[in-house]
């Protein structure tokens, strides 16, 4: 799906068809990642949601070249990222980092954070004096909240918070221009997860960062993001503008998952539909036709043999379901 981001200079990031395929050992195919195309310019904010289970990680870490992509392609200020060899590649991956969902296993227990921080610079050859490069990490620790002075401690001195601060520190360490959060506060206590969203938004602000957050939780997506994209068994389905997503879905599984968020009013009766109660495919086996139809409340037997288009609505938002497209909607009046 594209974005609907119409300025005309190059975005951060453009994602383009990229697919995932894995070869398993008894040679079936598991379909992680499906012709995902989407852009996120600079000082911007792609929220990316949906189940576990859905694709988030195996998308992030195909962008990242942590995984093998299938096919596609994922441009960074306009140069293709996946065909990079070499020193380009490496001069490349200074442009691309990711803050990783648990800070205590993304950190070495025997290193401490300082070399953390301080490991990808060495890497990159940017400083030749000790001293610049111990002033280059002082400086990350302080701009995310903490003491230069714990520079030499190690990941156990610290809470959950902390490290996930250092995790930032460390992703901007090489000044680069795309960040990749894959659910960077799940793992931390809900008093702690405020802080660690408000950095990031002011990070942003102030480095002008393009950033993916990639979360199950909705409502933080919301807060955090200017479009939404909604995955579904290694698709798209819904695409758009953050609030106009939330405040009217057009896909069902987006009005599924807005209806399972908890509400603070106890009187407040929650819409659950019998479809948030059953299990997501396998990604092995995946249903012919629309791929949510097993679980979607509003199916027509349509929907098992047609494979829904890519349709933009009047508010802007992209959705795929056969319920929007022109042809099939007396279908389901």
């Amino acid at each position: 799906m594209s974005t609907l981001i119409k300025d005309t200079e190059t975005p951060a990031l453009n994602v383009s068809n990229l697919s995932i395929h894995f070869t398993l050992k008894n040679k079936k195919t598991l379909v992680a990642v499906d012709d995902i195309s989407f852009s996120v310019m600079a000082g911007k904010t792609l929220g990316i949601v949906g189940e576990s289970g859905c694709g988030k990680t195996s998308l992030a870490k195909t962008i990242l070249r942590l995984y093998q992509a299938t096919s596609g392609k994922v441009e960074v200020n306009g140069v293709n990222w996946l065909d990079a060899k070499n020193a380009q590649a490496k001069q490349m991956r200074r442009n691309i980092q990711m803050v990783f969902q648990d800070p205590y296993a993304s950190l070495d227990p025997r290193q401490s954070i300082g070399s953390a921080v301080m490991e990808p610079m060495r890497a990159a050859n940017l400083f030749s004096s000790r001293t610049d490069l111990e002033d280059r990490c002082a400086w990350l620790l302080e701009h995310v909240g903490l003491s230069p002075t714990q520079m030499w401690r190690f990941p156990h001195e610290f809470s959950g918070g902390q490290l996930q601060r250092v995790g930032i520190a460390r992703a901007l360490a090489l000044t680069p221009k795309v960040i990749l959060a894959d659910e960077p506060v799940s793992a931390l206590d809900v008093s702690i997860r405020a802080q660690v969203l408000n950095l990031f938004r002011d990070l942003q602000r102030e480095m002008k960062l393009a950033l993916i957050f990639i979360s199950h939780d909705l409502s933080l997506v919301r807060y955090m993001s200017q479009n939404i994209a909604v995955m579904y068994l290694g698709r798209i389905v819904e695409f758009g503008d953050a609030e106009e997503i939330c405040s009217n879905p057009a896909h069902p599984y987006t009005q599924m998952l807005i209806n399972s968020i908890p509400h603070p009013n106890p009187t407040h009766k929650l819409e659950f539909s019998n479809s948030a109660c059953t299990d997501l495919p396998s990604p092995m086996n995946q249903p012919s036709g629309c791929v949510f139809h097993p679980r979607c409340p509003i199916a027509k037997d349509i929907c098992r043999e047609k494979v829904p288009k890519e349709t933009q609505l009047s508010n802007g938002t992209k959705v795929r379901c056969l319920k929007h497209e022109v042809e099939y909607k007396s279908v389901f009046t």
